[in-house]
């Protein structure tokens, strides 16, 4: 196995994503420095002694936390991390690598391309979960899971490659498109899914009185999602919203297709409907379920 391509890491953020980041490292013998970066004192206190565990040092000053790392990943909501982007490209050190774990990459490959050229590598994990905070974090979150790297158009060398490297030894695999490519699909496979989860529940939001005590499996899993934090899906289905308006609009279509099979009385075309949607389901790749 390779060494890891990196010895002093500063994570931006220790929620489930940037946390599971601090667990994995050290669950993969990881030797070298840990900084989480949290967001005051406050914070701090609440995770310090798990974070101990994990040899994951705090620290509120993002200048000192950056002073000496050669690999920084910003794990903060889509809008947070742009705003923090250019002060961490001002206090990184000439050869530090920048990387990311959010859900768009079109705006923040741009931006972290515009300031650190090369040695900004945006990536995105296609794992996680409705829980939040570091206590949620897990040490093989990212073991099996497929992580999306979207370098800018003619972006090579040694950064991209040594990311590549950082995700395969957290037991990633690699898959690699284009900014743009990604936020199309991931409209489909991640935000407009949120989207309709978090209406549904909206929409029960009156009659929730009379049936929360006769809610099933069905409605257990179809609105798990809708428990995630809200700021942040509110953040990227913003963020992302033309491919969002794009693909929620095929669902409207379906959705009213479904609805005048209803009306009609025609049972197999509504048969038909729930079939392809069955098949189709399985041809999908999930990621993998951790305890």
């Amino acid at each position: 196995m390779p060494d890891f391509p990196f010895q002093r890491v500063t994570i931006v953020g220790l929620g489930l994503m940037g946390g599971s980041i601090a667990k994995a490292l050290r669950a993969a013998n990881f030797g070298g420095k840990v900084c989480g970066v949290v967001a005051d004192k406050e914070e701090a206190g609440r995770i310090r002694k798990a974070s101990g565990k994990w040899q994951v040092k705090l620290s509120h000053a993002l200048a000192s936390a950056l002073k000496d790392a050669d690999l920084i990943i910003l794990a903060t909501p889509p809008q947070v991390l742009m705003v923090q982007l250019p002060e961490v490209a001002r206090l990184v050190s000439p050869t530090a690598v920048v990387s990311d774990v959010a859900s768009i990459k079109a705006p923040i490959a741009q931006l972290g391309a515009q300031l650190l050229g090369d040695r900004f590598v945006a990536a995105h994990p296609l794992v996680g979960s409705e829980k939040t905070g570091f206590g949620a974090a897990r040490k093989r979150l990212y073991q099996g899971a497929r992580v999306v790297l979207t370098p800018s158009p003619g972006q090579t060398g040694a950064s991209l490659e040594a990311m590549r490297t950082f995700w395969q030894m957290l037991g990633a695999t690699i898959v690699q498109m284009t900014p743009e490519a990604h936020d199309h699909a991931l409209a489909a496979t991640s935000h407009v899914p949120h989207l309709l989860a978090f209406a549904y529940m909206a929409g029960l939001e009156g009659q929730a009185d009379a049936l929360q005590q006769l809610a099933g499996g069905g409605l257990r899993d179809f609105s798990r999602i809708a428990a995630s934090d809200s700021r942040l899906w509110a953040d990227i289905l913003w963020e992302n919203r033309a491919a969002v308006c794009q693909h929620l609009s095929m669902v409207q279509g379906t959705l009213g297709a479904a609805e005048r099979m209803l009306a009609g009385n025609d049972a197999q075309a509504l048969n038909d409907l729930l079939g392809r949607g069955q098949i189709c389901r399985q041809q999908f790749q999930f990621p993998p379920v951790h305890s």
